[in-house]
């Protein structure tokens, strides 16, 4: 949205320019005209040939002046037409842009709104939960989360920790597959648990 602000943005200018210069070429047809309208009055009080002479020069002066001066306005109204057509069409892409920004904040705006209610929820589902645990052993959760960078539980898979990728001692991961009491890696000491494998459909047997 910023590059399609930026683009309309100079067309503006780019417009507000040439309407600049217009109008002061507009000024100086102006001048042009009242140097023409007075030389015209003075014709009545030319009374030589060499004066009269004088005079059609700069009549013809100012006349070249003032065709010179139209001209440029003819060529600056196209390009301000060319213009004016390309802002437009930058100010169609800039309000579509507005439409999907205004569109994107909008969904941002419903998720933050569900994340908020997820978590009010689920502040409230911890709270309940905490208050069933052993004090000592929310204490030491509460511990780890902050010192392991919010992970203070890790599966055992086989005979390692999930977290720390370290093998674990046999009897220690036994221990730790019983699911009876508060066990922690040895290496990383997060709290460790395990989950027994889905047992495998057997194979129907064959006639």
């Amino acid at each position: 949205m910023t590059a399609a602000r930026s683009v309309a943005d100079g067309l503006k200018a780019r417009l507000q320019d040439n309407n600049d210069k217009r109008r002061a070429l507009e000024k100086e047809v102006s001048v042009v005209d009242s140097h023409l309208a007075r030389f015209d009055n003075h014709k009545a009080a030319v009374k030589t040939n060499h004066e009269f002479t004088a005079l059609l020069h700069e009549i013809s002066v100012a006349k070249a002046d003032k065709d010179r001066l139209e001209e440029q306005q003819l060529v600056l109204m196209e390009e301000a037409d060319g213009i004016a057509a390309d802002l437009k069409t930058a100010e169609r892409a800039l309000a579509d842009e507005v439409k999907r920004a205004d569109a994107a904040r909008a969904q941002l705006d419903t998720e933050r709104q569900q994340i908020e209610a997820d978590l009010t929820r689920l502040t409230g589902e911890r709270s309940g939960v905490a208050a069933t645990v052993d004090p000592r052993t929310l204490a030491l959760y509460e511990q780890l989360l902050k010192g392991r960078k919010g992970v203070a539980v890790a599966r055992v898979t086989g005979e390692l920790c999930e977290a720390c990728h370290v093998r674990l001692r046999p009897h220690f991961t036994q221990q730790i597959r019983r699911n009876d009491s508060i066990v922690q890696c040895e290496n990383c000491q997060r709290i460790l648990y395990f989950v027994a494998p889905a047992a495998t459909p057997s194979e129907p047997e064959r006639a």
